[in-house]
């Protein structure tokens, strides 16, 4: 099997041994159980990104991005529709134990699964038609959150995460193409990471109304 095969079916391997881990951990650690997951989902993602894309193609999707600049904006537009939850929600990443983490996170997890989930798998999916290497990728991308956090999550698990997190690995997928850069997914990302509350939802400090 070709390293470039291997991609291919690697998001099976992520979505499995993160569904195991996080299911592992919270047996013994209940909702920090997403501390474990992320590192191992780290661990795997980047490895996978470094191994299979290489020095070149992490240079390659940091450079300047090409085409028109309105793609580049609208990755940063998608990454603030958690503005408003943020606004009224803050309060909960003031404790030094929970902003910690939630910074970290904001920081490190954009550029991991940014380079994975749109970099390495649609570079190494190219000769496949380009609606099916972007639903490939977005489908495995919200499966991971579906069958990981979602686990222990409550707001993780909420159909409207869900169907938000499918639709922006669609549209960060189009995005990356048209553009050939995740420089600017990347902010969006992150801006979506840490306005999004993530560790609060993590932990349930944050549940959707209903």
């Amino acid at each position: 099997m070709t390293k470039q095969q291997l991609i291919w079916i690697s998001p099976v391997l992520v979505v499995a041994i993160s569904a195991i881990t996080i299911r592992v951990a919270a047996s013994f650690i209940g909702v920090w159980a997403w501390l474990p997951w992320i590192l191992v989902y780290w661990a795997i993602i980047g490895g996978l990104a470094i191994w299979g894309g290489g020095k070149e193609s992490v240079q390659r999707w940091m450079r300047p991005p090409e085409g028109n600049w309105l793609w580049s904006m609208l990755a940063v537009v998608l990454g603030l529709s958690g503005m408003t939850m943020f606004i009224s929600s803050w309060q909960l990443i003031t404790p030094l134990h929970i902003f910690i983490p939630w910074l970290i996170l904001g920081i490190i997890n954009p550029f991991l699964e940014e380079w994975y989930w749109r970099g390495l798998m649609l570079d190494m999916t190219q000769t496949w038609p380009s609606w099916i290497r972007v639903l490939y990728s977005s489908i495995f991308f919200s499966l991971n959150h579906l069958l990981g956090i979602a686990v222990t999550s409550i707001g993780s698990r909420n159909p409207i995460f869900l169907i938000n997190t499918f639709v922006l690995g669609v549209l960060f997928s189009i995005i990356y193409l048209k553009t050939k850069s995740l420089r600017w997914l990347i902010v969006g990302h992150a801006l979506a990471d840490l306005l999004g509350l993530s560790v609060p939802v993590f932990l349930n400090l944050w549940i959707p109304p209903g």
